[in-house]
C-alpha cells in the first residue's frame, strides 16, 4: 500500500523497476484533462509536482491530497532540507544521492 513521492528525473526507472511513481518524464500524462473524468475535474498532478518540489505548496498538503506514504529524494533537493528537520518523518535509507523517507 505503499503511495510514492518521487522526483521527476528518475520516475521512469522506477515504472521500470515496478515501482509505482507519483510522476515521471511524460509530463503530459500528468496533466488534469488525463487525471479525472472531466477536464475541468482532473488533478494537476504535474503542477502539484512543480509546486511542491520548489517549495511553493507546503508538501504536507500535497502529500495529504495523494495519500503519500514514502518520499524518495536527491539528497540536495530544497524539499529535502526542510522534510530532513521534520519529526512527523522516518529516515528510511540513505546514500550520497537519495534519501528514503517514511511519514509517521
Amino acid at each position: 500500500n505503499t503511495r510514492l513521492y518521487n522526483e521527476y528525473n528518475y520516475g521512469s526507472y522506477l515504472l521500470f523497476r515496478g515501482i509505482p511513481v507519483f510522476i515521471d518524464s511524460r509530463a503530459d500524462l500528468y496533466a488534469p484533462e488525463f487525471n479525472g473524468e472531466r477536464k475541468e475535474d482532473g488533478r494537476d498532478i504535474f503542477s502539484d509536482y512543480i509546486n511542491t518540489s520548489s517549495i511553493s505548496k507546503y508538501y504536507e498538503d500535497t502529500f495529504n491530497d495523494y495519500d503519500i506514504t514514502h518520499i524518495i529524494l536527491y539528497k540536495n533537493s530544497k524539499l529535502n532540507m526542510l522534510i530532513g528537520k521534520d519529526e512527523n518523518y522516518t529516515e528510511l535509507y540513505s546514500d550520497e544521492k537519495f534519501i528514503i523517507y517514511a511519514r509517521n
